[in-house]
Formats: structure tokens, C-alpha cells, sequence
């Protein structure tokens, strides 16, 4: 993939989707980016930040921290952490990535389990795999395929693009948004298990609004409900809107 020599997205970005569990609300997503420091290099910082609401609390509490840094020059993860916390389910895993030696250190904090296994030279983590591919336009019929890290290992992703259609959302309206269908047999950030389809906005910002998962007993529906930060456009605009009022 051809990575855009500036950031594509506004840094300073806040996304915040609301979960909804067979149409009951269960909790929401919370996404960030920002510049930060790290030993002397700058790089960019994407967080994924969930929480289950006081409905489900009391049956099944999610707690979940899921970042990775990444260089702005390659787009390329330097640390990708995974902190999960639902209902019993506990998970602390840290994938340092060395390209130089094409190699990716990954260690389970809470097992006490260590591997080392070997990238590709573009090989990326989910998080960052996904704002990348916030870059790249997706044609209508069109199926691509990709290699992405999930959890120790590497992955084939298809992503299959059905046409335009529109997406309503509670904030923004319709949107007239693109299809994605990805296959692959990975865990994702919102839906852990299933199939997954996604609804990309048919706009030069390209956001994620709308994420439909199938999961045992129930439907996951995952809606695009604020947009913070830089830049003074529809979204943002409406956001305050809605905020003010």
C-alpha cells in the first residue's frame, strides 16, 4: 500500500461510537489520536477506549484499552498494546516492532509468554491498518486483499466494496456511505468473534460510521455519533450543534 507522505486524517481527532446490543445501548467507543514523544521520536498515538454502560455492567463489564504508536514517516506501528478487561476475560499483550530486522516482539504480560515472529515489510496491527485505510479509495465491486498482525500472527484480509448507500445516524443523518465486507479469522476492536460488515462515509474523510457485527443471541451495532477535534467541516460542525443544544 502507497502511504501518503502527511497525515490523512486530522491528529487531534476524537471519534466516539455508541454500542448497541440487539438494539439495547451496552456502551461506547472512545478513539483518539495525538502527537506524542517517545525516546526522542515523534510519533502518532491511536486509542481505542471502550466501556461497557451501568445496563450491562452488573452481567458482563468491559473495560478495554487497545493503542498503538506509530511513525508518521512509514505509517508503521512501533508498539502496538492490548489491555481487555470483559466479564472474566483478562488480556495484556505488547508487540514491539523491529523492521530493520523484519522481526515483531510479542509478550503476554498476564501469562508470562513471549514470541518473536517475522514481519513483512509493511506488516501492521489492526489499528493502524485501519486508518490506513482511511488513504485508500475503495471502488464499488471491487475486492482487495491485504496481510495484517492480529493478536501473534499474520493474517489474509479480503475486503469486498458494495456500492453507495445511505447510513443513518443519530447525529449526522443520512450519510451516504461504501460497503465493506471483510473476511478474515481474527479478533476485531469492537466484535471479538463473526462476521463483521462495515460502512465507510463516501467522502474525503472517509470515516467509519456504521459496524454491524453477528455474534451468538444477538446483533452488535456499533454507531458513529460524535466527531471532535481539528478542523471546522460537517462533522464537527454538527457535533457542537448537538453538544449546544
Amino acid at each position: 500500500m502507497i502511504v501518503p507522505n502527511a497525515p490523512w486524517f486530522p491528529v487531534g481527532e476524537e471519534l466516539v461510537y455508541r454500542i448497541y446490543w440487539g438494539g439495547i445501548p451496552v456502551g461506547a467507543t472512545r478513539i483518539t489520536t495525538l502527537w506524542r514523544m517517545e525516546e526522542g521520536h515523534k510519533s502518532i498515538v491511536i486509542r481505542y477506549r471502550t466501556l461497557s454502560n451501568k445496563i450491562i455492567d452488573t452481567l458482563y463489564p468491559v473495560n478495554d484499552t487497545i493503542e498503538t504508536v506509530i511513525d508518521p514517516e512509514t505509517f508503521l506501528p512501533r508498539r502496538f498494546v492490548k489491555q481487555l478487561n470483559e466479564g472474566r476475560r483478562r488480556c495484556h499483550e505488547i508487540t514491539t516492532f523491529d523492521y530493520s530486522n523484519r522481526v515483531a516482539h510479542w509478550e503476554s504480560v498476564l501469562k508470562k509468554q513471549k514470541k518473536t515472529f517475522a514481519l513483512e515489510e509493511d506488516t501492521r496491527d489492526l489499528v493502524s491498518f485501519m486508518y490506513l485505510l482511511r488513504a485508500t479509495p475503495f471502488l464499488p465491486g471491487r475486492d482487495r486483499q491485504f496481510r495484517v498482525m492480529a493478536d501473534d500472527k499474520i493474517y489474509d484480509l479480503w475486503i469486498r466494496t458494495a456500492p453507495p448507500e445511505p447510513v443513518r445516524l443519530p447525529t449526522f443523518g443520512a450519510v451516504n456511505c461504501l460497503r465493506l465486507e471483510p473476511e478474515a479469522a481474527f479478533e476485531g476492536i469492537f466484535v471479538r468473534k463473526g462476521k463483521i460488515t462495515a460502512w465507510v462515509s463516501d467522502d474525503d474523510r472517509r470515516l467509519c460510521t456504521r459496524l454491524v457485527g453477528s455474534v451468538p443471541v444477538a446483533s452488535i451495532n456499533v454507531l458513529l455519533t460524535e466527531v471532535h477535534g481539528p478542523g471546522e467541516d460537517v462533522w464537527t460542525r454538527t457535533t457542537r450543534k448537538k453538544i449546544r443544544s
